[in-house]
């Protein structure tokens, strides 16, 4: 049996304990990076107030009117979320730690830029293996499909530098098609992103288009296995996700997939009415939050590795 779980910002905003906080959900995100100085604060005060009221729109905007910053913001987002980590009890460590005794081992997909998942897999002992489905052994695949703050363009240092880029005027474009290197620390990361001045990780815009500048086919390869995976599943979780049928790359592949798909968030009708015009007829929701799901799906998990049934 092929399960996956599917994360977005929900899932890290409410896995529990974190250092030195919480992730933000997209409508804090805009605040944070201010506060953090950087491209955000060159903006006007209507554009921070539409990124405040809706990430997405203000992303548009900003690539309209400083197009050129982009990548300098791209940058200060990979430094913003390289700084979370899992702590005591936190949701991802909980999971993690129990998803290690089942074999196979679950497909972990996330739309998330943070490491929380990563660093609860390495405190757990074990592996990270992108775009790779089985993964060896002491591994767990992780499919970052909007890419990540660590999958950093694999070049030498200030090997493109003083150059600014204006891509205004493209429509699916890339600044830089390398391979990529996944950092393994946020000092690193951090590191990365005080040194460059011209090229920046490789991380979707968060906006609708999802358009990656930076390393495109590394992430291409994450969403297509994705795709593949999406196919084959026989139960999904999709925890923190809320229904965006804009992201057809995901809400798309979801309502083609033959999978059960368990819903965890707040946004229970939503996710009830999507299923329905698709004829879904045994999707469910389990919990509103992270913390209160996870023990019923735990126990799922169990029971499906020992060919019980999940509600046994």
């Amino acid at each position: 049996m092929t399960t996956l779980f599917l994360f977005g910002a929900g899932a890290s905003y409410g896995s529990g304990l974190c250092l030195p906080g919480r992730p933000p959900l997209g409508s804090g995100l805009f605040q944070a990076l201010q506060k953090q100085g950087g491209a955000a604060e060159i903006v006007s005060k209507e554009l921070a107030d539409l990124f405040i009221q809706d990430f997405e729109k203000g992303m548009d905007q900003f690539w309209e009117s400083h197009n050129t910053r982009t990548t300098e913001l791209l940058r200060d987002m990979a430094r913003y979320f390289a700084q979370f980590r899992p702590y005591y009890g936190n949701c991802y460590k909980t999971l993690i730690s129990a998803l290690r005794k089942i074999n196979p081992r679950p497909a972990i997909i996330t739309t998330n830029y943070d490491l929380l998942i990563e660093l609860a897999i390495s405190e757990a002992g074990q592996l990270v293996t992108y775009g790779e489905y089985p993964a060896p052994a002491n591994n767990f695949s992780v499919l970052k499909i909007h890419g990540s703050c660590n999958f950093l363009p694999n070049m030498e240092p200030r090997q493109i530098s003083g150059i600014s880029f204006d891509l205004s005027q493209s429509k699916g474009g890339s600044i830089l098609g390398v391979g990529v290197r996944a950092a393994r620390s946020a000092a690193e990361i951090i590191d990365f992103c005080d040194r460059e001045d011209s090229i920046g990780p490789a991380l979707a815009l968060y906006s609708p288009s999802k358009q990656v500048l930076f390393c495109p086919e590394f992430v291409k390869a994450q969403q297509n296995l994705w795709l593949e995976l999406a196919g084959k599943a026989d139960q999904i979780y999709v925890i923190g996700l809320r229904v965006h049928r804009i992201d057809e790359h995901i809400w798309g592949v979801l309502a083609k997939s033959n999978a059960n798909i368990s819903y965890v968030g707040f946004e229970k009708d939503e996710f009830l009415t999507w299923s329905s015009e698709f004829n879904r007829k045994s999707d469910t929701v389990i919990a509103k939050t992270f913390a209160e799901a996870l023990p019923l799906i735990l126990r799922q998990v169990k029971n499906t590795s020992e060919g019980l049934p999940q509600d046994a």
